[in-house]
């Protein structure tokens, strides 16, 4: 696993599984003067099994102050307790810059304030934050864009949901000392002996198989039609009149799969993807946001489950995702191209009407819908799809 799943098992595993498993000992813990070092080795354990390990201290993505696993206070008041934890430097969309324990009338929840994409630059928002509450039964409920990455901005709307002040968090705790920490001997703490339970991860049903095969399928086809063209071009050419159709049935079936296999994925991963479940899917279906939520989707799948975006590779892949379906669509209503005395291109259709395609588009379409350019355009769309959910499959 990569570094960056250090501080996401940490901020979504550990501390809630330990807080819903024992919260009584986790307040204590977290309020006494071992706290710092029960949080630390909360952080050792999380990090066990990864790669690399993430240090516990680091610049704040301002890059002007530290960000560093601290506790930094405890308030209680009335039926309402709380315990802020600060985080480690937070870099990616999903990762926590603040934790907070809450009991409200003795139930246990966490509430995440962690950082969010910029759907418009594609990259992780340098002014806003989500806050997000999860709960022992698994739901978990998002408050939200927040503006402020910093400690008061996650106070402030921690205050209105729980509705309670936060005010001198701070300085809420006795300053862990040498003599104190001596003085509560070793018993309680059980600091530096393992009887934390560390949740293993979770290997989920390997879904996803069938589609992969199609996509397999898909890709494969197109290389062997087109050795046949160049080496026994008549087989080529009878072969084509099955073949043909079947590209479009195949096309139309790794769809569906690809939307089934997207929802159990951010179904499985809930926390540590961008969307929903059922925003995963929606945003193919959704006129206007299929234009451009399909690479978001799946670039937050593929982060989720393997650790990174493959930012570039998704984005290749979803040009030419375009390209082929647009292909698809043309092939599908028998559309016909020409061109008369070098003019431009004009595209024809069996059913009447048509359009013409400006210099220099329609070359670059000719170029891209057949022969070698058609080719390419193919593997991009389905040889690159099949690496991602290989990928992720492999991590599931």
């Amino acid at each position: 696993m990569s570094a960056r799943q250090h501080h996401l098992s940490f901020a979504k595993k550990v501390i809630p599984a330990e807080t819903f498993r024992a919260p009584d000992r986790m307040f204590e813990e977290l309020t006494g003067p071992k706290r710092e070092a029960f949080l630390f080795f909360l952080w050792t354990e999380s990090g066990k099994g990864m790669v690399e390990a993430l240090p516990h201290v680091g610049l704040a993505p301002g890059g002007r102050e530290m960000a560093k696993l601290d506790v930094v206070g405890h308030v209680k008041s009335g039926a309402v307790e709380v315990v802020v934890i600060s985080m480690p430097p937070a870099l990616n969309a999903n990762e926590a810059m603040f934790l907070a324990l809450v009991r409200k009338a003795g139930e246990p929840s966490v509430f995440f304030y962690e950082r969010c994409a910029d759907l418009g630059t594609g990259t992780v928002h340098v002014k806003e934050a989500v806050l997000a509450e999860t709960r022992p039964d698994g739901s978990r409920s998002n408050y939200g864009f927040h503006e402020g990455l910093d400690l008061p901005a996650f106070k402030a709307q921690l205050e209105k949901i729980l509705e309670v002040s936060l005010a001198g968090l701070e300085g809420s705790l006795e300053p862990v000392t040498a003599a104190a920490f001596m003085a509560t001997g070793t018993g309680r703490s059980g600091v530096g002996r393992s009887t934390i339970r560390r949740p293993p991860e979770k290997k989920g049903p390997k879904h996803g198989g069938l589609l992969e095969l199609l996509l397999l399928v898909r890709f494969g086809l197109p290389l062997v039609m087109f050795a046949l063209a160049y080496t026994v071009p008549a087989l080529g050419f009878r072969l084509w009149q099955v073949v043909g159709p079947l590209y479009t049935l195949l096309s139309l079936v790794i769809g569906v799969a690809l939307l089934v296999f997207l929802y159990r994925v951010y179904a499985a991963n809930r926390l540590g993807t961008p969307f929903g479940p059922g925003m995963a899917v929606a945003g193919w279906l959704v006129p206007g946001l299929n234009f451009f939520m399909p690479p978001l989707v799946v670039r937050g799948a593929h982060k989720a489950v393997v650790g990174t975006g493959a930012g570039l590779l998704v984005l290749v892949w979803w040009l030419g995702w375009l390209l082929q379906m647009t292909n698809e669509i043309v092939r599908g209503m028998k559309a016909q191209l020409t061109r008369v005395d070098g003019g431009a291109w004009h595209v024809s259709f069996p059913t009447g009407g048509g359009f013409s395609l400006p210099d220099p588009l329609g070359d670059i379409y000719i170029h891209l819908s057949s022969g070698i350019g058609g080719l390419a355009v193919t593997l991009a769309a389905y040889a690159i799809l099949w690496h991602l959910v290989r990928s992720i499959r492999a991590k599931l």
